[in-house]
Parts: structure tokens; C-alpha cells; sequence
């Protein structure tokens, strides 16, 4: 008998534990997912972007003609044309995606790639202490989003110099 009193209180007191611990673990679950929840870091887009696909990419490795960049606050505009440049260029879009764009980043120009005359792909370049990537647009939405690499930050850095050289 003292015995069976010992295994009821084992299982009486295991079930208020675990149904103690589960309810404990679901509440502080809830707090963790809000926290990492893209809304709450306070981001523009509540769902991540993808990486840009490497097809288009290629395409414009092999066939793009022409970039332009519009900048918005800036007194000028830029052009490429030769393929090295343009090649270049497209080795400064790294392959690593950024997820989620901070609110309080801006975009300080417009990438537009031309293949023959026609513009087949935009995206908002971001270049700041904390703000370092290519969002692509399709239709003026935001459709990828990929960091910059270390040689895309040094040729924005050469470009800004001469710029301020030739003031």
C-alpha cells in the first residue's frame, strides 16, 4: 500500500511538472519567436529574399551591353560599357542573400543593366556603414536581395575618392 501511495505521488507530481513545464515553454518560446520575428526588428519586408538566381547572372555575364547608374543624391551619373567593367561589376553582387533590409536603410542609387538598348534588370544599390547590398526590382518591387563583396565596396570607395578629388 505505502508503496502505491509512493507511485501515485511520482505520477501526480511528474504530470503538474511536465504540464507546468510545457505551459512555461510554450510562453517563453512565444517571447523568443516575437523577438526574432522579422516585424520586430524592424525591417521593410516581413518575408526574407532570395538570392538572386545564378541563371540570371549568367545572362548577364555572356550578354549584358551596358550598365547605368542614376544616384539620388549625388551631382552625378555613371556608365559602363565594356565588358571587363560590366563583368566586374557583376562580381561585386555576392551570392550570399540579405534577407531582411533594415527600415532605416536608404538606397543611394539605381543599377540598371542593359542587354542591346534594353533594360533587363534593375536593383537599388545600398552603400553605408551598415548597409552594404543590392536589392533587385521587378515592376518597382523588391524581388532579391544580395550583399556586396569586398571588391564592390573598394570600387564604390576608388569611384567616391576621385569624385571628391575632381571638386
Amino acid at each position: 500500500m505505502r508503496k502505491t501511495v509512493y507511485v501515485l505521488f511520482a505520477i501526480f507530481s511528474l504530470t503538474l511538472i511536465s504540464c507546468g513545464g510545457e505551459n512555461a515553454k510554450t510562453k517563453n518560446s512565444d517571447k523568443t519567436d516575437a523577438a526574432s520575428s522579422p516585424a520586430s526588428q524592424n525591417n521593410k519586408n516581413q518575408v526574407a529574399f532570395e538570392s538572386i538566381p545564378k541563371e540570371t547572372i549568367m545572362n548577364l555575364w555572356e550578354k549584358c551591353t551596358y550598365i547605368d547608374y542614376i544616384f539620388h543624391d549625388l551631382p552625378f551619373s555613371m556608365s559602363q560599357d565594356s565588358k571587363e567593367s560590366i563583368q566586374a561589376n557583376l562580381n561585386y553582387i555576392a551570392t550570399e542573400p540579405m534577407a531582411f533590409i533594415p527600415s532605416d536603410c536608404k538606397p543611394m542609387a539605381r543599377q540598371m543593366f542593359h542587354i542591346d538598348g534594353d533594360i533587363v534588370l534593375e536593383c537599388d544599390v545600398y552603400l553605408s556603414d551598415k548597409c552594404q547590398f543590392y536589392v533587385f526590382v521587378e515592376n518597382e518591387k523588391p524581388k532579391y536581395a544580395n550583399r556586396m563583396t569586398a571588391d564592390g565596396l573598394n570600387f564604390f570607395g576608388t569611384m567616391f575618392s576621385k569624385v571628391d578629388q575632381n571638386k
